[in-house]
Protein backbone atom coordinates (compact mmCIF):
# COMPACT_ATOMS: atom_id res chain seq x y z
CA UNK A 1 0.00 0.00 0.00
CA UNK A 2 1.38 3.33 -0.94
CA UNK A 3 2.62 6.08 1.88
CA UNK A 4 -0.24 8.63 0.60
CA UNK A 5 -3.28 5.30 0.65
CA UNK A 6 -1.62 4.40 4.04
CA UNK A 7 -2.00 8.49 5.01
CA UNK A 8 -5.73 8.42 3.93
CA UNK A 9 -6.80 5.71 5.91
CA UNK A 10 -5.19 6.68 9.00
CA UNK A 11 -6.58 9.88 8.72
CA UNK A 12 -10.26 8.31 7.61
CA UNK A 13 -9.78 5.89 10.87
CA UNK A 14 -9.00 8.95 13.14
CA UNK A 15 -11.84 10.96 11.96
CA UNK A 16 -14.47 8.11 11.97
CA UNK A 17 -13.84 7.41 16.12
CA UNK A 18 -15.68 10.58 17.48
CA UNK A 19 -18.63 9.64 15.21
CA UNK A 20 -18.40 6.48 16.77
CA UNK A 21 -19.76 8.50 20.04
CA UNK A 22 -23.33 8.28 17.55
CA UNK A 23 -23.55 4.88 18.02
CA UNK A 24 -22.74 4.59 21.80
CA UNK A 25 -18.92 3.24 21.32
CA UNK A 26 -16.81 6.11 21.55
CA UNK A 27 -13.39 5.31 23.31
CA UNK A 28 -10.91 6.51 25.38
CA UNK A 29 -7.48 5.56 24.62
CA UNK A 30 -5.42 3.73 27.30
CA UNK A 31 -1.51 3.06 26.78
CA UNK A 32 -0.79 0.32 28.83
CA UNK A 33 1.67 0.75 31.85
CA UNK A 34 4.09 -1.67 33.69
CA UNK A 35 1.72 -3.71 36.43
CA UNK A 36 -1.66 -2.94 34.85
CA UNK A 37 -3.55 -5.64 34.03
CA UNK A 38 -7.76 -5.33 33.17
CA UNK A 39 -8.74 -6.14 36.16
CA UNK A 40 -6.46 -3.70 37.54
CA UNK A 41 -7.58 -0.86 34.89
CA UNK A 42 -11.50 -1.72 36.07
CA UNK A 43 -11.15 -1.04 39.26
CA UNK A 44 -9.35 2.21 38.95
CA UNK A 45 -11.66 3.52 35.92
CA UNK A 46 -14.78 2.04 35.31
CA UNK A 47 -18.12 2.20 36.77
CA UNK A 48 -18.41 -1.30 36.95
CA UNK A 49 -15.16 -2.76 37.75
CA UNK A 50 -16.57 -6.01 36.80
CA UNK A 51 -16.97 -4.98 33.15
CA UNK A 52 -13.04 -5.33 32.56
CA UNK A 53 -14.43 -8.13 30.23
CA UNK A 54 -16.05 -5.85 27.62
CA UNK A 55 -12.55 -3.75 27.40
CA UNK A 56 -10.76 -7.36 26.35
CA UNK A 57 -13.69 -8.11 24.17
CA UNK A 58 -13.41 -4.38 22.55
CA UNK A 59 -9.35 -5.37 22.08
CA UNK A 60 -9.65 -8.88 21.46
CA UNK A 61 -7.46 -10.04 24.16
CA UNK A 62 -7.53 -13.88 24.52
CA UNK A 63 -5.39 -13.18 27.97
CA UNK A 64 -6.34 -10.39 30.17
CA UNK A 65 -3.60 -10.61 32.22
CA UNK A 66 -1.05 -10.60 29.50
CA UNK A 67 -1.07 -7.13 28.24
CA UNK A 68 2.52 -5.73 26.20
CA UNK A 69 3.15 -2.63 27.83
CA UNK A 70 3.04 0.26 25.55
CA UNK A 71 -0.40 -1.20 24.35
CA UNK A 72 -3.19 1.16 22.97
CA UNK A 73 -6.32 0.49 24.69
CA UNK A 74 -9.83 1.13 23.64
CA UNK A 75 -11.72 2.25 26.81
CA UNK A 76 -15.09 2.60 25.51
CA UNK A 77 -16.64 5.89 27.07
CA UNK A 78 -19.63 4.73 28.55
CA UNK A 79 -17.74 2.05 31.07
CA UNK A 80 -15.64 5.08 32.71
CA UNK A 81 -16.48 6.47 35.39
CA UNK A 82 -18.27 10.07 34.84
CA UNK A 83 -19.39 13.39 36.34
CA UNK A 84 -22.27 15.43 35.16
CA UNK A 85 -22.18 18.95 33.84
CA UNK A 86 -23.41 21.58 32.73
CA UNK A 87 -23.25 23.50 29.56
CA UNK A 88 -23.00 27.07 30.12
CA UNK A 89 -25.05 30.11 28.50
CA UNK A 90 -22.53 33.03 27.77
CA UNK A 91 -24.99 35.45 26.35
CA UNK A 92 -28.32 35.92 24.69
CA UNK A 93 -30.03 38.52 22.57
CA UNK A 94 -33.74 38.36 21.52
CA UNK A 95 -36.05 35.61 22.15
CA UNK A 96 -33.98 32.69 23.54
CA UNK A 97 -35.90 29.56 25.60
CA UNK A 98 -34.86 26.73 27.11
CA UNK A 99 -36.56 22.80 27.10
CA UNK A 100 -39.99 24.61 29.25
CA UNK A 101 -40.19 27.47 27.40
CA UNK A 102 -38.82 29.93 29.78
CA UNK A 103 -36.68 32.72 28.45
CA UNK A 104 -33.10 31.84 29.34
CA UNK A 105 -30.39 34.28 30.39
CA UNK A 106 -26.65 34.59 30.78
CA UNK A 107 -25.24 32.60 33.11
CA UNK A 108 -27.87 29.54 32.94
CA UNK A 109 -26.58 26.32 32.92
CA UNK A 110 -27.68 23.85 30.45
CA UNK A 111 -27.94 20.04 31.61
CA UNK A 112 -27.18 17.02 29.03
CA UNK A 113 -30.93 16.59 27.64
CA UNK A 114 -31.63 20.12 28.05
CA UNK A 115 -32.48 22.62 24.66
CA UNK A 116 -32.21 25.86 23.66
CA UNK A 117 -34.64 27.40 21.42
CA UNK A 118 -33.98 31.14 19.74
CA UNK A 119 -36.76 32.97 18.14
CA UNK A 120 -36.74 34.72 14.67
CA UNK A 121 -35.19 37.26 16.27
CA UNK A 122 -33.31 35.61 19.46
CA UNK A 123 -29.14 34.18 19.16
CA UNK A 124 -27.33 32.76 21.82
CA UNK A 125 -23.67 31.63 22.72
CA UNK A 126 -23.23 28.46 24.80
CA UNK A 127 -20.01 27.03 25.93
CA UNK A 128 -19.51 23.32 26.72
CA UNK A 129 -17.69 21.20 29.38
CA UNK A 130 -14.81 21.14 26.98
CA UNK A 131 -14.43 24.94 25.96
CA UNK A 132 -16.23 24.29 22.53
CA UNK A 133 -18.49 27.70 21.71
CA UNK A 134 -21.61 27.34 19.79
CA UNK A 135 -23.19 30.83 18.22
CA UNK A 136 -26.86 29.56 17.65
CA UNK A 137 -28.27 31.83 15.21
CA UNK A 138 -32.13 32.69 14.91
CA UNK A 139 -34.98 30.29 13.93
CA UNK A 140 -32.66 27.52 15.77
CA UNK A 141 -32.98 24.88 17.82
CA UNK A 142 -30.63 23.12 19.57
CA UNK A 143 -29.78 20.33 22.16
CA UNK A 144 -26.88 19.61 24.32
CA UNK A 145 -26.79 15.81 23.94
CA UNK A 146 -23.77 14.78 26.08
CA UNK A 147 -21.75 17.03 28.96
CA UNK A 148 -19.90 14.36 31.05
CA UNK A 149 -16.38 15.07 32.85
CA UNK A 150 -14.21 11.64 32.96
CA UNK A 151 -12.69 13.20 35.96
CA UNK A 152 -10.10 9.95 36.43
CA UNK A 153 -8.79 10.04 32.69
CA UNK A 154 -8.98 13.83 32.73
CA UNK A 155 -11.26 14.39 29.82
CA UNK A 156 -14.45 15.65 28.96
CA UNK A 157 -17.48 14.41 26.81
CA UNK A 158 -19.35 16.54 24.64
CA UNK A 159 -21.99 16.71 22.32
CA UNK A 160 -25.20 18.41 20.64
CA UNK A 161 -28.03 17.76 18.34
CA UNK A 162 -28.77 20.86 15.70
CA UNK A 163 -32.41 19.80 15.19
CA UNK A 164 -33.12 22.78 12.82
CA UNK A 165 -31.42 26.22 12.23
CA UNK A 166 -27.80 27.46 11.95
CA UNK A 167 -24.88 27.16 14.74
CA UNK A 168 -21.21 28.25 14.12
CA UNK A 169 -18.93 26.08 16.03
CA UNK A 170 -15.23 26.90 17.88
CA UNK A 171 -14.57 23.41 19.23
CA UNK A 172 -11.76 22.56 21.52
CA UNK A 173 -8.95 20.81 20.96
CA UNK A 174 -9.03 17.76 21.98
CA UNK A 175 -6.11 15.97 23.22
CA UNK A 176 -5.02 12.42 21.99
CA UNK A 177 -6.67 9.48 23.45
CA UNK A 178 -9.32 11.80 24.41
CA UNK A 179 -12.93 11.65 22.84
CA UNK A 180 -13.77 14.96 20.80
CA UNK A 181 -16.52 16.85 19.94
CA UNK A 182 -19.61 15.95 17.87
CA UNK A 183 -23.37 17.24 16.89
CA UNK A 184 -25.82 15.43 15.20
CA UNK A 185 -28.63 16.99 13.31
CA UNK A 186 -31.39 14.93 11.16
CA UNK A 187 -29.56 13.92 7.97
CA UNK A 188 -26.28 12.42 9.95
CA UNK A 189 -23.18 13.43 12.47
CA UNK A 190 -20.24 15.66 12.32
CA UNK A 191 -17.26 15.23 14.32
CA UNK A 192 -14.13 16.73 15.08
CA UNK A 193 -10.79 16.91 17.41
CA UNK A 194 -10.98 20.65 17.31
CA UNK A 195 -11.64 23.45 14.73
CA UNK A 196 -13.88 25.95 13.39
CA UNK A 197 -16.88 25.07 11.43
CA UNK A 198 -20.47 25.90 10.58
CA UNK A 199 -23.50 23.73 10.39
CA UNK A 200 -27.15 24.32 8.88
CA UNK A 201 -29.98 21.77 9.15
CA UNK A 202 -33.11 21.82 7.45
CA UNK A 203 -34.45 19.10 4.59
CA UNK A 204 -30.57 18.56 4.59
CA UNK A 205 -27.38 19.47 6.42
CA UNK A 206 -24.86 21.68 5.28
CA UNK A 207 -21.25 21.99 6.83
CA UNK A 208 -18.87 24.29 5.98
CA UNK A 209 -15.15 23.77 7.25
CA UNK A 210 -12.61 26.93 7.88
CA UNK A 211 -10.27 25.48 10.35
CA UNK A 212 -9.06 21.77 10.38
CA UNK A 213 -10.47 19.15 9.72
CA UNK A 214 -14.50 17.49 10.28
CA UNK A 215 -15.61 14.14 9.95
CA UNK A 216 -19.27 13.72 8.08
CA UNK A 217 -21.51 10.75 8.30
CA UNK A 218 -24.86 10.18 7.05
CA UNK A 219 -26.59 6.95 7.41
CA UNK A 220 -26.09 4.78 10.33
CA UNK A 221 -22.59 2.10 9.72
CA UNK A 222 -21.51 4.23 6.49
CA UNK A 223 -17.69 4.88 7.01
CA UNK A 224 -16.76 9.06 7.27
CA UNK A 225 -15.93 11.28 4.86
CA UNK A 226 -13.21 14.17 6.20
CA UNK A 227 -14.35 17.55 4.98
CA UNK A 228 -10.83 19.51 5.56
CA UNK A 229 -10.48 23.24 5.76
CA UNK A 230 -11.97 25.29 2.73
CA UNK A 231 -14.18 22.56 1.79
CA UNK A 232 -17.72 21.75 2.69
CA UNK A 233 -20.55 19.16 1.61
CA UNK A 234 -24.22 18.47 1.95
CA UNK A 235 -25.82 15.40 3.49
CA UNK A 236 -29.23 14.78 1.87
CA UNK A 237 -32.05 13.56 3.39
CA UNK A 238 -31.42 9.94 2.72
CA UNK A 239 -28.30 10.29 4.11
CA UNK A 240 -25.80 10.57 2.01
CA UNK A 241 -22.30 12.04 2.00
CA UNK A 242 -21.94 14.80 -1.02
CA UNK A 243 -18.24 14.89 -2.05
CA UNK A 244 -16.90 17.67 -0.85
CA UNK A 245 -16.51 20.83 -2.73
CA UNK A 246 -14.01 23.80 -2.12
CA UNK A 247 -15.82 27.39 -0.45
CA UNK A 248 -16.35 29.91 -2.51
CA UNK A 249 -13.38 32.59 -2.08
CA UNK A 250 -14.38 35.65 0.26
CA UNK A 251 -15.74 38.94 -1.47
CA UNK A 252 -14.03 41.52 -1.91
CA UNK A 253 -14.18 44.20 0.52
CA UNK A 254 -11.35 46.44 0.10
CA UNK A 255 -12.99 49.57 -1.11
CA UNK A 256 -16.31 50.00 0.90
CA UNK A 257 -16.66 52.63 2.91
CA UNK A 258 -15.96 53.20 6.65
CA UNK A 259 -18.30 55.31 6.85
CA UNK A 260 -22.49 55.59 6.44
CA UNK A 261 -24.56 58.62 6.88
CA UNK A 262 -27.57 57.25 5.56
CA UNK A 263 -30.16 55.62 7.78
CA UNK A 264 -29.89 52.43 4.96
CA UNK A 265 -26.80 51.46 5.19
CA UNK A 266 -26.03 49.89 1.58
CA UNK A 267 -22.52 47.70 0.79
CA UNK A 268 -21.62 46.47 -2.55
CA UNK A 269 -19.03 44.08 -2.11
CA UNK A 270 -17.31 42.36 -5.39
CA UNK A 271 -18.84 39.70 -6.84
CA UNK A 272 -17.41 36.21 -6.43
CA UNK A 273 -17.65 33.30 -9.86
CA UNK A 274 -19.85 30.61 -9.39
CA UNK A 275 -22.00 32.54 -6.48
CA UNK A 276 -26.18 32.28 -6.37
CA UNK A 277 -26.29 34.63 -3.45
CA UNK A 278 -24.68 36.89 -0.27
CA UNK A 279 -24.71 36.23 3.27
CA UNK A 280 -24.15 39.48 5.08
CA UNK A 281 -24.11 39.84 8.81
CA UNK A 282 -23.55 43.33 10.81
CA UNK A 283 -22.48 42.57 14.47
CA UNK A 284 -20.24 45.21 17.01
CA UNK A 285 -17.29 43.26 17.11
CA UNK A 286 -15.27 40.93 15.32
CA UNK A 287 -16.07 37.95 17.52
CA UNK A 288 -19.60 38.24 16.44
CA UNK A 289 -20.96 36.83 19.49
CA UNK A 290 -24.66 38.29 18.51
CA UNK A 291 -25.00 39.55 14.74
CA UNK A 292 -27.38 42.51 14.74
CA UNK A 293 -28.64 42.42 10.90
CA UNK A 294 -28.12 39.27 8.48
CA UNK A 295 -29.28 39.83 5.21
CA UNK A 296 -29.24 37.42 2.06
CA UNK A 297 -29.40 38.90 -1.23
CA UNK A 298 -29.31 36.92 -5.06
CA UNK A 299 -26.74 40.08 -5.68
CA UNK A 300 -23.72 41.25 -4.36
CA UNK A 301 -25.92 44.26 -3.13
CA UNK A 302 -26.51 44.61 0.88
CA UNK A 303 -28.23 46.56 2.41
CA UNK A 304 -29.40 46.87 6.12
CA UNK A 305 -31.75 49.00 7.84
CA UNK A 306 -33.02 49.82 11.39
CA UNK A 307 -29.21 49.98 12.92
CA UNK A 308 -28.63 52.72 15.29
CA UNK A 309 -25.26 55.23 14.91
CA UNK A 310 -22.23 53.54 16.30
CA UNK A 311 -19.38 51.40 15.07
CA UNK A 312 -19.51 48.06 13.28
CA UNK A 313 -18.05 44.97 11.57
CA UNK A 314 -19.59 43.68 8.15
CA UNK A 315 -19.34 39.59 7.53
CA UNK A 316 -20.10 39.12 3.72
CA UNK A 317 -19.63 35.62 2.41
CA UNK A 318 -20.90 34.08 -0.95
CA UNK A 319 -23.12 31.17 -1.56
CA UNK A 320 -22.72 28.43 -4.65
CA UNK A 321 -25.15 26.63 -6.58
CA UNK A 322 -24.92 23.53 -3.16
CA UNK A 323 -26.10 26.04 -0.28
CA UNK A 324 -22.45 26.49 1.07
CA UNK A 325 -21.53 29.34 2.37
CA UNK A 326 -18.11 30.12 1.07
CA UNK A 327 -15.34 32.12 2.87
CA UNK A 328 -15.86 35.28 5.24
CA UNK A 329 -14.55 38.73 4.54
CA UNK A 330 -15.03 41.52 7.22
CA UNK A 331 -15.11 45.24 6.90
CA UNK A 332 -15.05 47.76 9.95
CA UNK A 333 -17.24 50.65 9.55
CA UNK A 334 -18.99 53.88 11.17
CA UNK A 335 -22.84 54.44 11.27
CA UNK A 336 -23.42 58.13 11.80
CA UNK A 337 -26.59 58.77 10.40
CA UNK A 338 -28.10 60.96 12.97
CA UNK A 339 -29.86 64.09 12.86
CA UNK A 340 -31.22 63.04 9.82
CA UNK A 341 -30.50 65.98 7.48
CA UNK A 342 -33.88 67.93 6.59
CA UNK A 343 -35.58 67.71 3.15
CA UNK A 344 -34.28 71.32 1.26
CA UNK A 345 -36.61 72.59 -0.26
CA UNK A 346 -35.68 76.00 -1.63
CA UNK A 347 -34.01 77.12 -3.99
CA UNK A 348 -34.84 73.97 -6.16
CA UNK A 349 -31.99 71.79 -7.42
CA UNK A 350 -30.33 74.47 -10.73
CA UNK A 351 -32.54 77.13 -9.89
CA UNK A 352 -31.67 80.51 -11.30
CA UNK A 353 -32.53 83.42 -9.02
CA UNK A 354 -31.87 87.34 -9.73
CA UNK A 355 -30.14 89.87 -7.23
CA UNK A 356 -27.75 89.37 -4.38
CA UNK A 357 -30.50 87.91 -1.87
CA UNK A 358 -30.83 83.76 -1.79
CA UNK A 359 -34.14 82.41 0.62
CA UNK A 360 -33.22 78.99 1.91
CA UNK A 361 -36.11 76.45 3.02
CA UNK A 362 -36.37 73.14 4.36
CA UNK A 363 -38.69 70.85 6.13
CA UNK A 364 -37.73 70.38 9.72
CA UNK A 365 -36.60 67.74 11.70
CA UNK A 366 -38.26 66.85 15.36
CA UNK A 367 -34.54 65.82 16.69
CA UNK A 368 -32.91 69.09 15.22
CA UNK A 369 -33.05 72.02 17.73
CA UNK A 370 -30.72 74.57 15.63
CA UNK A 371 -29.34 73.85 11.74
CA UNK A 372 -25.57 74.57 10.19
CA UNK A 373 -26.18 75.68 6.23
CA UNK A 374 -22.80 76.19 4.29
CA UNK A 375 -22.63 78.35 0.82
CA UNK A 376 -19.38 77.54 -1.42
CA UNK A 377 -17.80 78.29 -4.98
CA UNK A 378 -17.98 74.79 -5.39
CA UNK A 379 -18.88 71.04 -3.94
CA UNK A 380 -16.08 70.16 -2.26
CA UNK A 381 -17.04 72.83 0.78
CA UNK A 382 -13.05 72.61 1.97
CA UNK A 383 -13.28 76.39 2.11
CA UNK A 384 -17.31 77.87 1.91
CA UNK A 385 -17.95 81.40 2.07
CA UNK A 386 -20.69 81.20 4.33
CA UNK A 387 -20.56 78.89 7.60
CA UNK A 388 -24.02 79.77 9.21
CA UNK A 389 -23.52 76.85 12.51
CA UNK A 390 -26.84 77.92 14.41
CA UNK A 391 -29.97 78.31 12.18
CA UNK A 392 -33.43 78.59 14.18
CA UNK A 393 -36.31 77.84 12.25
CA UNK A 394 -36.92 76.10 8.23
CA UNK A 395 -36.13 79.65 6.28
CA UNK A 396 -33.47 81.23 6.10
CA UNK A 397 -32.66 84.90 3.90
CA UNK A 398 -28.94 85.33 2.97
CA UNK A 399 -27.74 88.37 1.36
CA UNK A 400 -25.01 89.96 -0.33
CA UNK A 401 -23.79 87.16 -2.52
CA UNK A 402 -22.69 88.25 -5.46
CA UNK A 403 -23.19 86.90 -9.34
CA UNK A 404 -21.95 82.95 -9.58
CA UNK A 405 -22.79 79.39 -9.45
CA UNK A 406 -23.09 78.28 -5.74
CA UNK A 407 -23.01 75.20 -4.15
CA UNK A 408 -25.13 74.50 -0.56
CA UNK A 409 -26.16 71.91 1.91
CA UNK A 410 -27.57 71.71 5.50
CA UNK A 411 -27.27 69.04 8.54
CA UNK A 412 -29.37 68.49 11.42
CA UNK A 413 -27.61 70.03 14.94
CA UNK A 414 -29.07 67.93 18.31
CA UNK A 415 -29.00 70.00 21.14
CA UNK A 416 -26.01 69.17 22.91
CA UNK A 417 -24.23 69.67 19.83
CA UNK A 418 -24.43 66.56 18.18
CA UNK A 419 -24.48 67.44 14.78
CA UNK A 420 -25.77 64.85 11.60
CA UNK A 421 -24.46 63.88 8.21
CA UNK A 422 -24.84 66.34 5.82
CA UNK A 423 -27.48 66.54 3.37
CA UNK A 424 -27.16 66.35 -0.52
CA UNK A 425 -25.06 68.88 -2.58
CA UNK A 426 -27.30 71.34 -4.15
CA UNK A 427 -26.33 74.34 -6.46
CA UNK A 428 -27.98 77.26 -8.21
CA UNK A 429 -27.41 80.37 -10.15
CA UNK A 430 -27.73 83.46 -9.09
CA UNK A 431 -27.44 86.19 -11.60
CA UNK A 432 -27.61 90.07 -11.67
CA UNK A 433 -30.71 92.16 -11.74
CA UNK A 434 -31.60 93.52 -15.47
CA UNK A 435 -31.08 96.62 -15.93
CA UNK A 436 -34.72 97.50 -16.52
CA UNK A 437 -36.51 94.96 -13.61
CA UNK A 438 -39.54 93.28 -14.86
CA UNK A 439 -42.90 93.95 -12.73
CA UNK A 440 -42.81 90.97 -10.02
CA UNK A 441 -44.70 88.20 -9.70
CA UNK A 442 -47.30 88.10 -6.81
CA UNK A 443 -48.67 85.07 -4.81
CA UNK A 444 -47.72 82.32 -4.07
CA UNK A 445 -48.70 79.25 -6.76
CA UNK A 446 -47.80 76.17 -4.52
CA UNK A 447 -45.53 73.91 -2.27
CA UNK A 448 -42.42 72.70 -4.12
CA UNK A 449 -40.70 69.76 -2.87
CA UNK A 450 -37.32 67.85 -4.04
CA UNK A 451 -34.68 65.74 -3.09
CA UNK A 452 -32.25 63.48 -4.60
CA UNK A 453 -32.64 59.91 -5.87
CA UNK A 454 -30.34 57.49 -7.30
CA UNK A 455 -31.08 56.06 -10.87
CA UNK A 456 -34.37 54.07 -11.46
CA UNK A 457 -35.88 54.86 -7.92
CA UNK A 458 -39.61 55.87 -7.66
CA UNK A 459 -40.06 57.24 -4.50
CA UNK A 460 -43.78 57.37 -2.36
CA UNK A 461 -44.63 60.61 -1.03
CA UNK A 462 -46.66 61.14 1.82
CA UNK A 463 -48.15 65.20 3.31
CA UNK A 464 -50.67 64.70 6.56
CA UNK A 465 -51.82 67.31 8.85
CA UNK A 466 -50.92 65.14 11.96
CA UNK A 467 -47.01 63.88 12.82
CA UNK A 468 -48.47 60.21 13.16
CA UNK A 469 -49.89 60.24 9.37
CA UNK A 470 -52.88 58.38 10.45
CA UNK A 471 -54.97 60.99 7.92
CA UNK A 472 -53.11 61.60 5.02
CA UNK A 473 -53.54 64.72 2.78
CA UNK A 474 -51.81 63.37 -0.13
CA UNK A 475 -49.98 60.37 -1.19
CA UNK A 476 -48.47 60.01 -4.49
CA UNK A 477 -45.88 57.34 -5.97
CA UNK A 478 -43.58 59.51 -8.00
CA UNK A 479 -41.23 58.28 -10.74
CA UNK A 480 -39.05 61.78 -10.16
CA UNK A 481 -37.19 63.27 -6.85
CA UNK A 482 -39.52 66.00 -6.48
CA UNK A 483 -43.00 67.61 -7.44
CA UNK A 484 -45.25 70.63 -6.68
CA UNK A 485 -48.58 70.72 -5.04
CA UNK A 486 -50.88 73.48 -4.77
CA UNK A 487 -51.37 75.49 -2.25
CA UNK A 488 -53.38 74.12 1.13
CA UNK A 489 -55.25 75.87 3.66
CA UNK A 490 -53.48 77.76 6.37
CA UNK A 491 -51.33 75.24 9.19
CA UNK A 492 -48.66 73.18 9.88
CA UNK A 493 -47.88 69.62 7.47
CA UNK A 494 -45.72 66.64 7.97
CA UNK A 495 -44.04 65.56 5.35
CA UNK A 496 -42.54 61.63 4.63
CA UNK A 497 -41.03 59.71 1.81
CA UNK A 498 -39.39 56.38 1.02
CA UNK A 499 -37.58 55.21 -2.00
CA UNK A 500 -37.81 52.00 -4.24
CA UNK A 501 -34.80 50.79 -5.76
CA UNK A 502 -34.76 49.68 -9.38
CA UNK A 503 -35.19 46.16 -8.41
CA UNK A 504 -38.38 46.73 -5.96
CA UNK A 505 -36.92 47.06 -2.68
CA UNK A 506 -38.44 49.07 -0.23
CA UNK A 507 -36.68 51.28 2.36
CA UNK A 508 -37.72 52.94 5.37
CA UNK A 509 -39.97 55.79 5.52
CA UNK A 510 -37.59 58.90 6.64
CA UNK A 511 -38.47 60.89 10.43
CA UNK A 512 -41.12 62.91 9.60
CA UNK A 513 -40.69 66.76 9.16
CA UNK A 514 -43.10 69.84 8.94
CA UNK A 515 -43.74 72.66 7.04
CA UNK A 516 -46.36 75.89 7.43
CA UNK A 517 -48.99 77.26 5.38
CA UNK A 518 -49.43 81.16 6.42
CA UNK A 519 -52.89 82.26 6.90
CA UNK A 520 -52.50 85.21 4.71
CA UNK A 521 -54.45 87.71 2.88
CA UNK A 522 -55.71 86.21 -0.39
CA UNK A 523 -56.65 87.36 -4.01
CA UNK A 524 -59.47 85.86 -6.22
CA UNK A 525 -57.16 83.20 -7.88
CA UNK A 526 -56.42 81.99 -4.37
CA UNK A 527 -52.87 83.45 -3.80
CA UNK A 528 -51.17 85.52 -0.44
CA UNK A 529 -51.40 89.36 -1.59
CA UNK A 530 -47.69 89.93 -0.98
CA UNK A 531 -46.70 93.93 0.03
CA UNK A 532 -42.76 94.71 0.21
CA UNK A 533 -40.66 91.98 0.86
CA UNK A 534 -43.44 89.68 2.37
CA UNK A 535 -46.96 88.19 2.73
CA UNK A 536 -49.86 90.48 4.06
CA UNK A 537 -51.04 87.49 7.08
CA UNK A 538 -53.68 87.12 9.12
CA UNK A 539 -53.80 88.08 12.93
CA UNK A 540 -54.63 84.05 14.30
Amino acid sequence: MSGGRLHSLALALALAWPLAAHADAAAYNLTVAPGDTLIGIGRRLLVDPASWPEVARANALRDPNRIGIGTTLHIPLRLLRSDSARASVLSVSGSVQGADGAALRPGQGVAAGGAVATGADGQATIRLVDGTLLHLRPDSRLEVRESLRLPDVGATRSGARLDRGRVEIKAAPAQAGQPGFSIDTPQGVLGVRGTEFRVAAAATTHGEVLEGTVAMAGSPGAAAVPVHAGYGSVIDAGGHVAPPVRLLDAPGVAGLPTLQQQVLVRFSPQPVPGAVAYRGEVARDARFDTVLADVTSATPQLRFAGLPDGDYVLRVRAIDAHGLEGRDAEHAFRLKARPEAPLPALPAPHAVSYGSRVEFGWAGNPDAAHYRLQIAAGADYGRPLRDLARVSGTRLAVDGLAPGVYHWRIASVRGDGDQGPWGVDRSFDLRPLPATPAAPSVGEHGVTFSWEGLPGQTFEFEVASDPGFAHRDVEKTLARPGLTLPLPPPGRYYVRLRARDADGYLGPYTSPQSFEIPNCLRDVAGQCVRAGDGTLNLAR
